[in-house]
C-alpha cells in the first residue's frame, strides 16, 4: 500500500511540474512581441535616431526637392509644400498643401494626421517641438551634393517599401554621371561661382550646389579655403579686388530672383568697374549665367543634367558647346 501511495503521489508531482512549465512557455509570448525590431531606424543629417514603428502610410514632405525623389521609388505624399516655379510630379498634385518651404503652416500639417514628415535640415528644424510634442516622427534631410541625392533616393526607397527601385535609380544616376566624368581632362581650369540677388553679390563655395558640381568636375574654385558668412555656411564675401588676383578662367552666375533684374544690376554695378573689364574671362567672353533649376534648386533625379551643363560650358574642347 506505501508503495502504491508514492507512486500516486510521483505522479502527482509529474502532473504539476508539466503544468508549471506548460505556463511559464506562455508568459514568453508577449515578451516576445515586445521585442519585435521597427520598421526603420534611421540617423537623420541633424544627427537624430528616428524609429518608425510600421511602414508609413501619411507622409508630409516640407520641401519641393524630396518629392521627385520619393515618387520616383513609388512613395507617395499626403502633404506637399505649395510651389510657384518647382516642377512638382504629376503624381503629387493632389496632395494638400501646407505652406510654402520658408514659411509652413504647421496647423494644416498636424491635421494630416501624418505617420512621418520629411523636412529640410536647416530650414525647418525650427517646426520639431510642436510636431514632437503630437507625437510625429520627423527626419530632417539635407539635399546638396550629389552624395545627399544619392543617398536620399536609397532613403526614400525603403521609407516606401520598395528599396530596390531606390537602388535602382541610385545606380540608374551614377551610370550617368560616371560617364560624363570620364570625360573630364586632367587639364586644370579655375572659376569663380558668384551668387546674384537684385541686391546683393556673394561668392559661393564648395558645398553650395554649383560649387559641388565643378569639384566634381575638377574646376579649381578660387574661393576655396575662404572664412564662410555666418548667414550662409555656403558662401563667402565678393570682393573685385580678390576676384581680379585670382583672375578665374570663367566667371559662374547662380542668380536668385528674376533674372533679368539680377543682370540688370550686374551690369550696373559690377560691369561699370574697369576692373571687371580686365578680367580674363570676361575679355574672353567667359562669363556664364547658371539656370536656377539645376543650380539654384537642388536638381535631385536631375543631378547629371547639371553636371553635364557645367562641363559643357567649362569644356568646350570636349563636350557640345553648351552657351
Amino acid at each position: 500500500m506505501q508503495v502504491k501511495k508514492i507512486k500516486q503521489l510521483l505522479a502527482v508531482c509529474l502532473t504539476l511540474i508539466v503544468v508549471i512549465l506548460t505556463g511559464c512557455g506562455r508568459t514568453e509570448a508577449p515578451a516576445a512581441k515586445n521585442d519585435q525590431k521597427s520598421f526603420l531606424t534611421v540617423t537623420d543629417d541633424a544627427g537624430r535616431t528616428v524609429s518608425l514603428e510600421k511602414k508609413p502610410e501619411r507622409i508630409v514632405v516640407l520641401s519641393t526637392s524630396f518629392l521627385e525623389l520619393l515618387y520616383a521609388v513609388d512613395g507617395k505624399a499626403v502633404g506637399r509644400p505649395s510651389s510657384k516655379t518647382s516642377e512638382l510630379p504629376a503624381a503629387a498634385l493632389d496632395a494638400a498643401e501646407v505652406g510654402y518651404v520658408y514659411n509652413i503652416n504647421i496647423e494644416k500639417v498636424v491635421a494630416l494626421q501624418p505617420d512621418l514628415v520629411i523636412a529640410f535640415q536647416g530650414i525647418h528644424d525650427k517646426l520639431l517641438p510642436v510636431l514632437e510634442s503630437n507625437k510625429v516622427p520627423v527626419i530632417l534631410v539635407r539635399m546638396k551634393t550629389y552624395q545627399d541625392i544619392n543617398d536620399k533616393v536609397k532613403l526614400f526607397g525603403v521609407i516606401a517599401g520598395t528599396e530596390s527601385k531606390g537602388n535602382l535609380a541610385s545606380q540608374e544616376i551614377d551610370a550617368k554621371i560616371n560617364t560624363i566624368l570620364a570625360k573630364v581632362p586632367a587639364k586644370e581650369k579655375s572659376v569663380v561661382i558668384l551668387h546674384a540677388t537684385a541686391k546683393s553679390v556673394t561668392v559661393e563655395l564648395e558645398n553650395s550646389i554649383a560649387g559641388s558640381v565643378a569639384k566634381m568636375l575638377k574646376l579649381k574654385n578660387v574661393a576655396a579655403g575662404s572664412k564662410a558668412l555666418e548667414s550662409d555656411q555656403d558662401a563667402t564675401p565678393y570682393s573685385l579686388e580678390k576676384l581680379v588676383e585670382s583672375n578665374p578662367d570663367k566667371i559662374f552666375i547662380v542668380t536668385m530672383g528674376q533674372s533679368a533684374e539680377v543682370e540688370k544690376r550686374m551690369k550696373a554695378d559690377v560691369e561699370s568697374n574697369p576692373a571687371w573689364s580686365a578680367l580674363d574671362a570676361v575679355k574672353n567672353q567667359q562669363v556664364y549665367f547658371l539656370p536656377q533649376e539645376f543650380f539654384l534648386l537642388n536638381p535631385g533625379l536631375k543631378y547629371p543634367d547639371a553636371v553635364e551643363y557645367m562641363a559643357k560650358l567649362a569644356y568646350p574642347e570636349v563636350f557640345a558647346n553648351g552657351r
